[in-house]
Formats: C-alpha cells, sequence, structure tokens
C-alpha cells in the first residue's frame, strides 16, 4: 500500500511543478486544464474577433508579450487570406520578425500538458506542433 502512495504522490507532485515554468499573462491555450477552458490571452482575442475589432488585434504585432504577438500573426494571416484585412509593410516586417523570434511563449494542453516553446517553433506549421492543430481550429471557428 506504501508504494502505490508514494507513486500517486509522485505523479501528481509532478503535474503542479509542470506548471510552474508557465506565465498565465503569456498563456497559449485552446482547451486548458480539466475544464478545457481558453487562456485569457486567446479570451481577449475571441472577443476582439467577434467585435470585428482586427485593428486592435494587429497593434499586438508591436506587444512585448509574445502570447499576444503568436495570436496576431495568426489571425492576420488568415484575415489576410480571406481577404478582410490588407496588412501594411510595416505589418509584414513584424510577422517576419515574429517568426524568427526565439521568445518564449507558454503554453499548455489539458490539465497535465503545460510548456514553454519559443515563438518560431510555435508559429511553424508542421504536423509535430499539435498547437497548430488547435490554433487552426479556434481560427475557423472565429474567422469565417
Amino acid at each position: 500500500m506504501r508504494i502505490p502512495i508514494l507513486i500517486l504522490t509522485f505523479l501528481l507532485s509532478s503535474i503542479v511543478f509542470s506548471q510552474d515554468n508557465i506565465n498565465l499573462k503569456e498563456l497559449i491555450g485552446f482547451g486548458c486544464y480539466s475544464g478545457g477552458t481558453r487562456s485569457d490571452v486567446v479570451n481577449d482575442v475571441t472577443f476582439d474577433l467577434n467585435d470585428n475589432k482586427y485593428k486592435k488585434i494587429i497593434k499586438k504585432l508591436k506587444s512585448k508579450n509574445p502570447a499576444e504577438r503568436y495570436l496576431a500573426v495568426i489571425v492576420a494571416e488568415r484575415l489576410t487570406e480571406l481577404n478582410k484585412y490588407e496588412l501594411t509593410e510595416i505589418d509584414r516586417g513584424l510577422i517576419k520578425k515574429a517568426y524568427e523570434s526565439n521568445d518564449l511563449v507558454s503554453v499548455c494542453s489539458g490539465c497535465t500538458y503545460f510548456d514553454r516553446i519559443s515563438l518560431k517553433k510555435l508559429l511553424s506549421k508542421e504536423k509535430e506542433n499539435f498547437m497548430w492543430t488547435y490554433a487552426e481550429f479556434w481560427l475557423e471557428e472565429y474567422i469565417k
């Protein structure tokens, strides 16, 4: 009985400690924690999308918060694809800079996955980048 209790204690504590390295103000999550809630940054941008406040989102390309820059980049690209927004040369430069950035972004998925990933890696649209899959579903839901 003692060994299963020790194992359970170890597993639970590792989950708690895995969340120590994240910054909640810079957290990207489309379905975090047991309730599958969105992070605050994602919620803020979602509200702006619902209100068609595209310029407000695009301004986040200049943000010091890498999570905001991430969302601004993917939203800007989707809006441009759909001819809903025309990017300026400055916007394009900021997007290019984001694709080269090693700034760390806190990410979460579900109850147990919390990590920090470089903005450059997070913006890669490869199948191995499961956060991109979540982002695509989110984009499809809110930008039509």
